[in-house]
């Protein structure tokens, strides 16, 4: 999953975008616990919601 389908994502699932990273943070969590995304791609996807929102990612 790349950044912009975790996007389409959220979307569809609240019917509005995400207004800030902690939403998103949330939702990459949740796909990461439930095994629909590996922890290569979870890690991928914090980097970009950092470089997207520029905010304060937790590391590892």
């Amino acid at each position: 999953m790349n950044f912009s389908e975790l996007l389409t994502k959220y979307e569809k699932q609240k019917q509005y975008g995400a207004s800030d990273s902690l939403e998103l943070l949330t939702l990459t969590k949740k796909l990461y616990i439930s095994n629909e995304i590996s922890l290569q791609n979870y890690k991928e996807l914090l980097r970009q919601i950092h470089t997207s929102f520029n905010c304060a990612v937790p590391s590892l």
